[in-house]
């Protein structure tokens, strides 16, 4: 698939979600600004799901822990989730998830507390160790998305910056007869005149670099 589109299961696995949920957000009509066709736009869904906050999955996940735990069970789930403390974590979490991750920010309550429910639809202990890994995979990629979008410069501004650099080189290059027409006056060996003609040509291109737009271009690259 073209790398500008996206499928359900990649975008479910970049934000440690299944493929079911986000076919259920599809459904409703979440990323309608994001097809194209029958096609995910990989930005544009990345970005929806992060803006998005699907006022059912409480709901659902109410209903996966009424089916999946007893009631003693529940009532020392509710207790757990009204403490915040980064460092109450069941042992499967403690076990599957790397260092990093745990010396990282990603590691704190809201994303614990968010796993935890993740992992009530496991039934073994593999099950519940790919879940895991998919989601801390998922919270980097939402990261790294984030950080990298904070970067992006406006296609407006490139675009802007772009054209003056253009008008000063069409500028310069304009001027250029002129300015080299009285040098060549009197020359008839063509080595003399091509020698005048690259010295002007590099000074031109010298100056072109010069220009504080190269310089901002160069430092964006």
């Amino acid at each position: 698939m073209d790398t500008k589109y996206i499928t359900k299961t990649d975008l479910a696995k970049a934000n440690g979600v299944s493929a079911a949920y986000i076919s259920k957000l599809v459904k409703k009509g979440v990323f309608n600004k994001c097809l194209d066709g029958t096609k995910l736009k990989r930005d544009c869904a990345l970005k929806t799901y992060l803006d998005i906050k699907d006022p059912t999955r409480d709901s659902q996940r109410a209903a996966n822990r009424s089916s999946k735990i007893s009631p003693a069970k529940k009532t020392t789930a509710r207790k757990a989730r009204t403490k915040k403390e980064p460092e109450i974590v069941i042992p499967e979490i403690e076990k599957a998830t790397s260092k990093n991750i745990k010396d990282s920010d990603l590691y704190n309550q809201d994303n614990l507390d968010e796993l935890k429910d993740l992992l009530l639809s496991a039934s073994t202990g593999n099950q519940k160790v790919q879940i895991i890994k998919d989601f801390w995979t998922g919270k980097i990629n939402q990261q790294k998305y984030l950080e990298g979008e904070k970067l992006l410069i406006p296609k407006e501004q490139i675009v802007k910056d772009v054209q003056r650099i253009l008008k000063a080189f069409r500028d310069k290059a304009l001027a250029l007869p002129t300015k080299i027409s009285s040098d060549l006056v009197g020359l008839t060996e063509k080595k003399d005149v091509a020698v005048v003609v690259e010295s002007y040509m590099f000074e031109l291109l010298e100056e072109l670099s010069n220009l504080e737009d190269i310089e901002w271009l160069y430092l964006n690259v």
